[in-house]
Formats: structure tokens, C-alpha cells, sequence
């Protein structure tokens, strides 16, 4: 994966982190930002002037020449284990071609009484598809290519959904933009706050959101109109594709506060192969008695 020239500059994003080390959260790496310590190799060459407890002083020592060596031999998996979900953002540059931004839509919200309908994945390139009754298990060999997948509120919901409606482990690092976004200052539904960063999703998906997904599928399994899949499809993965912009907003706002290089925004897929049937969707909008989620109390 080529980084145009940034690749210093973006592992500057790495080196600024001490979350990693056992004992030191977002709290006390602040402190040690206080201190001085704004990078591995300067902390560890100062380290016994630094004021901190013994603890932290001893954590340090062990860790950071391990975190020195594997990020000079750019044996960056090493950080997948070692980082926390919240600041696996800072990776993004180096596994771009190894990550997968997923979104499902289910026929409720406990997995116990209900089943996933769609997986959509967007790795930056490709776009995939999984459906239930068709190719849904393909999904388990799709995800073992990639190291990081993406989601918003994927923590809570998408992947423990999915855990145990195919009763199998993902060991992908996961980033939840949902909370990555909101230590930024970004609340609310992906809905809102893609309307916020002026993402677009066009007139034909005005109003369609996680119940309408629910009233197509069943449209869908009561008529075999191909349009109603085609119509949730289409609305899945600008999910996913959203997801990817909504990454690279959020680590460039921490590049920008670390003053660190920027990543490129890409210019947003077309998702052109599924196409939304808008009288469709505005029909269900009004008649939504019939093709309603049924209650998985």
C-alpha cells in the first residue's frame, strides 16, 4: 500500500500513543503528554528524568523497546493485539488493504428470535454481498482476508449478532466509528451525523433507515420482487461506504490535532448495481402494516 511520501508523518500518529502499555489509559497518557513524553524514543531515551510513579516508569521499559523494534520492522500486527479498539483508527493507514467496513440489516434486534438478511462489505475497492438463504455463509471465508472491520455501534450490535447467528468467533480488530466519532463530537445515529458532515444519500433513500430494510426484506419474501432486494441492497451499502469517509474524517481530525499528514479523501462509490425502487420504498413508508417487523420480545 503505497502512502504517498506520509509514511513518517503518519507513524508520528503511532509513536504519540502510550494506551497500549499496560496500566496507561487516555487519562494517564495525558499526563505523560504533560511530561514531555511525545514520542516513544525520546521517552525511553529520558525516561528515569520523566516524574512519574515507579509503575508506570517500569511499564514503560518493558514495553516501548518491543514497541520501537516491531514498528521498525514494520510488523504492524503487533499493534493490532497491543492497541485498544478506541485508538485502532491510528493503524488505518497501514492496513488499508486489509480492512472491511460492514453493516448488516436483520429481522430484529435480538439474535435469539431473529436472523441476519444482508451483509454488506466494502473494502475500499469491492463491494460484497451476503444473503440469507442465498450465499450468507460465504461470508465466514470472506472475512478471514482482512484484519480490521469497520461498523458504527458494530460492538453492540452487527458483530455479536453475527457471532452467534453463525455460532463462529470474528477475529478481525473491530473500530467502532459510532465511538470514535463521538470523542470527536459527533452523536446520534450514522443517519444524523453523515447529514452533518454533508453526506449525501440521494431522493431515493430520503427516509429509509433500519425498519424500512425490515419492510423490504418481508416485501421481499412475500412477492420475490427482485426490486425490493435490489432497493435494500442498495441502502446496506452506502452503510458501508459511508463508513470508509467517515474514517478518514475521523483520523485526519486527530492527524490535524496531533499535527501529523492528512489522509486523502476518496472520491464515494457509486452503488450503482443495486438500484432503489422509490415507489416502492414510499409505498411501504405508507403501508407499513402488512411487511412490519414482527415483535422479538
Amino acid at each position: 500500500m503505497a502512502l504517498d511520501g506520509k509514511e513518517n508523518n503518519i507513524i508520528d500518529l503511532i509513536t504519540n500513543t502510550y494506551q497500549h502499555i499496560s496500566g496507561i489509559g487516555p487519562k494517564k497518557e495525558a499526563l505523560l503528554w504533560e511530561e514531555g513524553l511525545t514520542d516513544w524514543q525520546s521517552a525511553l531515551k529520558n525516561i528515569n528524568y520523566y516524574a512519574m510513579p515507579n509503575s508506570i516508569r517500569e511499564a514503560l521499559k518493558d514495553e516501548l523497546p518491543k514497541s520501537i523494534y516491531n514498528l521498525n520492522s514494520k510488523n504492524y500486527d503487533y499493534f493490532l493485539k497491543k492497541f485498544p479498539n478506541q485508538i485502532l483508527y491510528r493503524l488505518y493507514p497501514m492496513f488499508m488493504d486489509k480492512t472491511v467496513f460492514l453493516d448488516i440489516e436483520t429481522t430484529g434486534m435480538k439474535p435469539a428470535k431473529s436472523y441476519v438478511t444482508v451483509i454488506g462489505c466494502y473494502d475500499g475497492k469491492d463491494m460484497q454481498v451476503f444473503i440469507h438463504g442465498k450465499n450468507e455463509r460465504d461470508f465466514l471465508d470472506y472475512i478471514k482476508n482482512y484484519s480490521i472491520v469497520v461498523t458504527f455501534n458494530g460492538s453492540c450490535f452487527d458483530i455479536p449478532f453475527l457471532e452467534r447467528y453463525f455460532n463462529t468467533k470474528i477475529k478481525c480488530a473491530q473500530i467502532d466509528l459510532r465511538f470514535v466519532l463521538k470523542d470527536l463530537g459527533y452523536t446520534g445515529g450514522l443517519k444524523k451525523i453523515e447529514k452533518d458532515v454533508g453526506i449525501d444519500r440521494g431522493d431515493d433513500m430520503l427516509g429509509v433507515n433500519g425498519y424500512t430494510a425490515v419492510l423490504l426484506w418481508n416485501y421481499y419474501l412475500d412477492t420475490k420482487d427482485e426490486t425490493a432486494i435490489d432497493s435494500l441492497i442498495h441502502y446496506n451499502l452506502l452503510d458501508t461506504i459511508d463508513l470508509e469517509y467517515l474514517l478518514c474524517l475521523a483520523y485526519n481530525k486527530y492527524a490535524e490535532k496531533y499535527k501529523t499528514s492528512l489522509l486523502d479523501y476518496k472520491e464515494l462509490p457509486s452503488v450503482s448495481k443495486y438500484k432503489p425502487n422509490k415507489k416502492l420504498i414510499d409505498y411501504l413508508h405508507k403501508h407499513p402494516h402488512k411487511y412490519s417487523p414482527k415483535n422479538d420480545d
